[in-house]
């Protein structure tokens, strides 16, 4: 498990050797920079160490009194990278999309599932568990807008059911899930994956449903690298083989909401109940993944 810290002093020194000389200081970097530790040197107090910096990974030796544990949301940041880096970048090879971006884009769909499990349970036993989504209609105009739409569709008896089912699993660990799903017998999740695709695709793609295909990372990346590839089209057309940070963000607002308006920047896609829309988390979720080794 990736170990990450924070600058807690107002700026922290990174040298080339674990010690204090003239000549061996490589840069410094500010409070609240992201720290991963790689390992302990001779002299106890002096840890080797990865932060970013400028855009690039640095290596070197920090005096460890200076760092502190790194926020919860950090550290669920870099569980993501540490188990998923790889695949991540060999399925977005030759896109303009980013291992930050789609870090981002799990944090703002599932963190609130896996945050609390990733330390005690299985990739395996996560991903089963990463499904969400109760709105109905009016709240919700994409099919399945309630259990009657669902129901009128080819083997959606069948969908609900494990729908149902997934709505009780979640609430095993989230309280949330649990309370809806105590009270509303009717009710079932219409997003599945680390990523989630949203059941509407359920007459496109119902294997990947009814297959329970979401509790496999490759079958979700697979997925959610088709959904922003034609979310990026929505937003850019076609041709468009870079991103700044701002046109990921516009190309994941099309990922949630089907199109982007770029006249309302961040404040789109599913707004909670606290007022902060989609838009916004992502934005706040990239700049945190750009942060972490």
């Amino acid at each position: 498990m990736v170990n990450l810290y924070i600058v807690k002093a107002t700026s922290l020194n990174i040298r080339s050797s674990p010690k204090v000389e003239e000549s061996n200081k490589i840069t410094s970097v500010p409070q609240n920079q992201v720290i991963s530790k790689l390992s302990v040197a001779e002299d106890g107090d002096w840890w080797n160490i990865l932060t970013i910096k400028d855009g690039q990974r640095l290596e070197g030796f920090v005096a460890s009194h200076f760092l502190d544990p790194a926020p919860k949301r950090i550290q669920a940041i870099g569980w993501f990278k540490e188990q998923f880096r790889d695949k991540v970048n060999a399925a977005i090879s030759g896109t303009p999309f980013s291992l930050d971006l789609l870090a981002a884009i799990a944090m703002q769909e599932t963190y609130y599932i896996w945050g609390n499990l990733y330390n005690t349970r299985s990739i395996d036993e996560i991903l089963k568990l990463c499904t969400g989504d109760t709105l109905d209609a009016p709240r919700r105009s994409a099919f399945p807008q309630n259990k009657s739409d669902l129901l009128k569709q080819a083997k959606g008896d069948e969908m609900f059911k494990i729908a149902r089912a997934s709505l009780e699993a979640v609430g095993e660990v989230v309280p949330s899930f649990k309370k809806v799903a105590d009270s509303f017998p009717n009710k079932f999740c219409r997003g599945y994956g680390i990523f989630q695709l949203d059941l509407q695709f359920f007459k496109d793609k119902p294997n990947y449903f009814l297959q329970k295909k979401w509790y496999d990372f490759d079958e979700c990346l697979n997925q959610c690298v088709i959904e922003l590839n034609a979310a990026l089209r929505r937003a850019y057309g076609s041709g468009k083989s870079t991103l700044t940070d701002k046109e990921r963000l516009y190309v994941a607002i099309a990922y949630n909401r089907g199109s982007v308006d770029f006249s309302r920047k961040c404040k789109q896609g599913f707004r909670d109940d606290t007022g902060k829309y989609y838009g916004e988390y992502i934005w706040e979720y990239l700049q945190l993944a750009k942060s972490v080794p």
